[in-house]
């Protein structure tokens, strides 16, 4: 289709003799917010895993933004314009929240050690630049967390760490956003809150493509456009969120079958 952005057909992934995923095929449209349900363990991760380029797919192909980027690595998939956040923090507590927001920008930094060391006039303006970047899209999620920029990590609340996490994400300008999620370790207000965040944020949002692992089926309901069931690593279900909850195969995979 025309507006797709991403195209997974027959997508398998193997573990020795466990199949995470199993001839998995769906897309995501371009500005479409998706959500991906299911039990744990029923390939969700795996499959963020996959595109991304960590896992190399047993078969099966990827086609982001009409190319091929089934066998690139981690970093050639985030040049070509997916970013992701983890369900586990991957934040460096001990920097600031300038530092981790940078560590996302790094495909725009050209500076390296020693051209840092005899160059400072151009060290100079990409860190200014890089300022300048950190600072606008922390103001565009949270105009506070924007006045915190030099804070040490580990001072802030969870809250504050997630939207670091995806700030980092979102500062190298990505085409689609996985976001593993994002509410483990968050109260229900903190998860409305911060979705909220992301999809208010003007410029940066526009256009943007997000993937979305949930289990807060209140988040599915509010954020998504379309939702995509996953059970032990194959497609169950797909359809808007009113007809994944009406659907018996899907109530059968979270609730099991009543006893007769």
């Amino acid at each position: 289709m025309s507006d797709s952005l991403l195209q997974c057909t027959g997508l398998t992934m193997h573990f020795g003799g466990l199949a995470a995923l199993s001839d998995m095929s769906l897309h995501i449209n371009k500005g479409e917010v998706l959500g991906l349900v299911g039990p744990n363990g029923s390939g969700k991760t795996t499959f963020f895993n996959v595109v991304s380029g960590i896992y190399k797919p047993t078969c099966g192909t990827v086609i982001f933004d009409g190319k091929d980027i089934t066998s690139e690595s981690p970093q050639a998939v985030y040049n070509h314009g997916i970013s992701r956040t983890f369900q586990l923090s991957r934040l460096c507590l001990e920097l600031s929240v300038f530092d981790n927001i940078m560590i996302g920008n790094h495909k725009r930094l050209s500076r390296g050690f020693i051209s840092n060391i005899f160059s400072r006039r151009k060290f100079n303006e990409e860190y200014e630049d890089g300022l300048k970047r950190a600072t606008h899209i922390l103001t565009a999620l949270n105009p506070e967390l924007a006045n915190r920029m030099f804070d040490v990590v580990s001072e802030l609340p969870m809250i504050d760490r997630r939207r670091i996490e995806i700030c980092r994400a979102l500062i190298s300008k990505p085409k689609l956003l996985f976001l593993d999620e994002p509410s483990a370790g968050m109260t229900h207000e903190e998860t409305r809150q911060l979705m909220d965040e992301i999809l208010n944020m003007g410029s940066y949002a526009k256009g943007l493509s997000i993937v979305l692992i949930e289990h807060e089926m209140n988040v599915i309901k509010r954020v998504t456009d379309r939702c995509v069931v996953f059970n032990f690593g194959q497609k169950l279900f797909e359809g808007t969120y009113s007809e994944v909850i009406a659907d018996p195969a899907v109530q059968e995979a979270y609730l099991g079958k009543e006893v007769e």
